[in-house]
């Protein structure tokens, strides 16, 4: 193999490793003003208003 295509395969692998990893760091940013178990609360809020809804 010539030493372009080995350079380019090494700059494409590193490419697919860091792009979800940079994605994933800015969603855990994003979502920093609540902890987990704030978001568990709201869901299970959220969950029981379309319940108490449905039954009226």
């Amino acid at each position: 193999m010539s030493l372009s295509l080995i350079i380019a395969i090494f700059l494409i692998s590193i490419i697919l490793i860091m792009i979800p990893l940079i994605i994933s760091k800015k969603a855990e940013n994003e979502s920093k003003s609540l902890d987990e178990w704030e978001k568990i609360k709201d869901y299970g809020n959220k969950i029981n208003e379309k319940t108490r809804n449905k039954k009226n």
